[in-house]
């Protein structure tokens, strides 16, 4: 596992891939669960996320109580600090703006359960994977075929474990929650 310099706390992936590793089209997500966008909301909010900027595009909007870091060449951008909207060049610069933005917005307690939550797409998935402590993932049971890919993740490296199965029916597919920690 890779670290970043005075970064001071852990960073997750969290995710939603189908069966064959894919998690988009790169414009939209290819289902809609929503009882994984409840747990997503549940895992990140009050913890800054870290995204690309064409996730971010396919949002819309700074999702609330969270700090919302886009990863972005473009200089045109600026940081609206009153939705908590930061925009940056480089991966460490985004994971040192996440530590900055907890630092600032909590108290020691609260500073021990923060997390800094890897968002997406498959660009930002695969810089920061090797950083990553854990992995919250859901699996779709659909087959894409095509679009973004997820990073393989070296089974080797982790110890997974299966939170809730959901079965299908006719407005989303079957799914399943994981939570992956990497082994020391």
């Amino acid at each position: 596992m890779k670290k970043i310099k005075h970064n001071k706390f852990p960073i997750v992936t969290v995710a939603a891939i189908s069966d064959d590793f894919i998690i988009g089209d790169g414009n939209k997500l290819l289902w809609h669960l929503p009882n994984d966008l409840k747990r997503l909301k549940n895992i990140t909010l009050g913890n800054p996320i870290i995204m690309g900027r064409k996730t971010y595009d396919s949002i819309g909007k700074p999702l609330p109580g969270r700090a919302n870091i886009i990863l972005t060449n473009k200089n045109s951008n600026k940081d609206d600090l009153k939705t908590d909207k930061f925009f940056v060049k480089d991966f460490e610069k985004a994971i040192l703006k996440a530590n900055k933005w907890i630092d600032k917005n909590f108290d020691k307690v609260q500073k021990q359960s923060k997390q800094i939550f890897i968002f997406g797409g498959g660009e930002i998935y695969k810089l920061a994977l090797d950083y990553c402590i854990k992995i919250e993932l859901t699996v779709v049971n659909v087959k894409c075929l095509n679009g973004v890919y997820f990073p393989t993740i070296n089974q080797q490296d982790w110890g997974k474990k299966l939170i809730q199965k959901v079965e299908g029916n006719e407005k989303y597919p079957s799914h399943s929650f994981w939570t992956y920690l990497r082994k020391k």
